[in-house]
């Protein structure tokens, strides 16, 4: 599912996700995060770009990660999910996530 909300990422040693909080949910990636470089449709997100800020507007770095919940009190229940750093330094948005259960409970 595409979700496109802001989360609070913190990053390891080496600068990719390590653990990550969504909707009041602390996560824990669990796997080897997977980095790579998406077309984002600026189109439908950004209004008219200034000039010559056109390549921020274009590609956005992404990194899917394997994560569980590790706030107390929540099921422990895998998931695969897709963060995106958007063009300001240190800004992070929940993409995708891929989990029938937890498409079900967050969008029933």
């Amino acid at each position: 599912m595409n979700i496109e909300e802001p989360v609070t990422v913190e990053l390891s040693d080496d600068g990719s996700p390590l653990r990550f909080e969504w909707r009041g949910v602390h996560y824990g990636v669990i796997s080897a995060p997977e980095r790579w470089f998406a077309r984002r449709p600026w189109w439908l997100l950004d209004g008219r770009a200034s000039l010559g800020t056109g390549e921020a507007l274009i590609d956005r770095e992404m990194w899917r990660v394997d994560a569980v919940p590790l706030t107390a009190g929540m099921p422990r229940r895998d998931g695969t999910f897709d963060l995106a750093l958007r063009s300001a330094p240190g800004e992070w948005h929940m993409s995708r996530a891929f989990d029938d259960v937890l498409d079900t409970q967050l969008f029933a």
